[in-house]
């Protein structure tokens, strides 16, 4: 049984060509696909990151001031037409 990474409380190991991920005394999945062993294994150090909860919260603070940056931006900008000789026009 070869350890090939782990992370979290998280392993996924290599027994004889199988590979195994495990969660503390827990099994999660025993497979050949490494493809299947990796993505498995990322859910799950992904659900067990402490810090997970705390950093969404953060990224959703960002993309809403993002967006509210994004939208002044455009509107400061169509508020700088000036549409040429006499203003931007209007009755």
């Amino acid at each position: 049984m070869t350890l090939i990474k782990s992370k979290f409380g998280v392993e996924l190991h290599d027994e004889n060509g199988v590979l195994v991920v495990r969660q503390g005394d827990e099994e999660l999945v025993r497979t050949r696909v490494q493809t299947l062993a990796n993505v498995v294994f990322d859910d799950a150090t992904e659900e067990a990151d402490p810090g997970r909860e705390r950093r969404a919260k953060e990224r959703a603070y960002y993309d809403m001031q993002r967006s509210r940056s994004d939208s002044f931006a455009r509107r400061a900008a169509s508020a700088r037409k000036t549409g040429g000789k006499g203003g931007r026009g209007g009755v």
